[in-house]
């Protein structure tokens, strides 16, 4: 397969995605809005770029990026938050003018499943195609590689499983199904996530409120090994205890929406899935300041910041 790419989108997943492709020997041109992500991936591409050879770049221009792209098949990678993805493709002043016969598209943002499906129709029509990529992994996925479920035709899968190669850690990634099918495995992913960290946060919540006097760290490096529920979501906690203000930590948890998906397919599946819906409401009534005091609630708040880089308010 050809070894150029464009990635789209330079935020905390986009810049790691840049950069674990250009590690593994991709040709990446990448483009942001605003400058700083420019100058960041720029500055690494220079450090790991062969001078002898025309390489990694960094570029403020879609039209200029996609003019150095060379001949087909050309690989453009997406990293927008979902309301701007469409927009961006379909635009006849953004990508959308730029696209022609024979290219694809991977959107590897939390776009809903069925927003991909109906993008998928659409560029089929134009002779492009489109693979959607859910992509897990955090803040950490540039180090320990991404986690990678995919969605798309068969047909064009050779010209691009070694993009989802060279992210992954091994063999994490796939194509899980048809059009939609990737997005829609990370939507249920997402919503299995928002429930586990629930049920781990309201177990530390209730241990604290004892009168036990417990030393939660020591009781977390216990639960890191040997125990049924030992996980990367147990070795963060502990993280948060070794280095994290958690008292000084509003219990505030955004959302990005993928747990609200997860309830609203469940329903129309006909699926009880109350877990993940009493987390969502959770996280709904953070918003509200007599709940940010819950210990809970900062536990939540404080994972993912762990593994995604997310905001914390203090």
């Amino acid at each position: 397969m050809k070894k150029t790419i464009a990635v789209f989108g330079l935020g905390k997943m986009g810049m790691q995605i840049a950069k674990r492709l250009s590690k593994n020997g991709f040709e990446v041109l990448a483009w942001n809005r605003s400058e700083g992500p420019r100058k960041e991936i720029g500055d690494f591409f220079s450090g790991t770029n062969d001078k002898s050879k025309v390489k990694s770049k960094a570029y403020s221009s879609i039209d200029d990026l996609v003019g150095d792209m060379g001949e087909g098949p050309r690989v453009f990678w997406i990293m927008l938050p979902h309301e701007l993805v469409k927009d961006f493709i379909f635009n006849k002043s953004l990508l959308g003018g730029l696209l022609k016969k024979g290219d694809v598209v991977i959107d590897g943002g939390n776009s809903f499943y069925k927003d991909s499906i109906q993008t998928a129709k659409e560029l089929k029509q134009k002779g492009i195609a489109f693979y959607d990529c859910g992509t897990s992994g955090g803040v950490w996925g540039e180090k320990n590689g991404f986690a990678l479920m995919v969605g798309g035709e068969k047909e064009k899968w050779k010209e691009v499983d070694g993009v989802f190669k060279a992210l992954s850690a091994g063999e994490n990634f796939g194509l899980v199904g048809k059009n939609g099918a990737g997005h829609f495995v990370k939507m249920v992913h997402n919503g299995i996530e928002y429930g586990m960290m629930e049920a781990i946060a309201e177990g530390y919540g209730i241990m604290k409120a004892s009168k036990l006097d417990l030393d939660l760290l020591q009781v977390t490096k216990i639960y890191q090994q040997g125990t049924v529920i030992r996980s990367w979501l147990i070795d963060l906690t502990r993280n948060i205890f070794e280095q994290e203000d958690i008292e000084g930590t509003k219990g505030q948890i955004a959302m990005l929406g993928e747990g609200e998906w997860t309830v609203e397919a469940a329903k129309e599946l006909g699926i009880d899935a109350r877990v993940i819906e009493d987390s969502v409401n959770v996280r709904k009534e953070s918003v509200e300041e007599k709940n940010q005091q819950k210990f809970s609630n900062k536990i939540v708040a404080l994972l993912r910041k762990q593994f995604g880089g997310h905001g914390v308010k203090k």
